[in-house]
């Protein structure tokens, strides 16, 4: 298997994984079996991987009760979805104890939908060096996915820390015929949800070459 998995806790339950290939690819996704866990336990994702990897996953576990991705920053989950919206972007520790934890960071988040011709942009930016993920509470994330137009695809794009391309995948990934996260390395955007039969498969790189230029003035 090209992802190796590893489930343990009580309370909470910690997923982690290991990449086993030297180079992970987009055409392994569909061989990738993440293991069944208990969605009334809240879950942490931990490991070393691609935006399109954890995107992939937090879709296949956005049904859990509370979902956050490990940030070593903080030596704990932080939350990306909850029944409550408070707890976006809250820590969430391995005995299942919920903070507000702060790293010292001053950045901001930008996010928008950008509407091109064929699809549609998730454009997320950190506006400074880094950012505290409780920012994400600052976020209007119903506004953001109503504005999606369910009949065009959803790409991921920007640089940003993987609890935010995580909270991304979780409100939008369900939303459009298909979602895909843009790879500039790859020269393309990996799909990692399809919601019709018309759609790219999962792990198809959809090939195209964006470029944002932002106006400073």
């Amino acid at each position: 298997m090209p992802v190796e998995f590893s489930l343990s806790g009580d309370k909470v339950q910690l997923l982690e994984f290991i990449i086993r290939k030297e180079v992970l690819e987009p055409k392994d996704l569909p061989l990738i079996k993440p293991p069944d866990v208990d969605p009334s336990k809240p879950l942490i994702i931990s490991g070393r991987g691609p935006h399109w990897l954890y995107q992939f996953l937090v879709h296949r576990y956005h049904f859990c009760r509370i979902l956050a991705t490990f940030e070593p920053r903080m030596g704990k989950g932080v939350i990306v979805e909850s029944p409550s919206s408070e707890e976006i972007g809250m820590s969430l520790d391995t005995d299942g104890k919920i903070s507000e934890q702060r790293i010292g960071a001053e950045g901001s988040l930008y996010l928008d939908i950008l509407k091109l011709s064929n699809f549609q942009l998730a454009y997320v930016k950190v506006e400074g060096s880094f950012a505290e993920p409780l920012k994400m509470r600052e976020v209007e994330w119903n506004k953001l996915r109503d504005s999606v137009d369910q009949e065009k695809p959803v790409i991921f794009y920007g640089m940003a820390p993987i609890w935010l391309g995580a909270r991304t995948a979780a409100v939008l990934s369900n939303v459009p015929c298909w979602y895909a996260v843009y790879d500039p390395r790859i020269g393309g955007a990996v799909v990692t949800a399809r919601h019709s039969p018309k759609a790219p498969d999962v792990g198809s790189v959809v090939r195209t070459e964006l470029k944002i230029v932002e106006n400073k003035e």
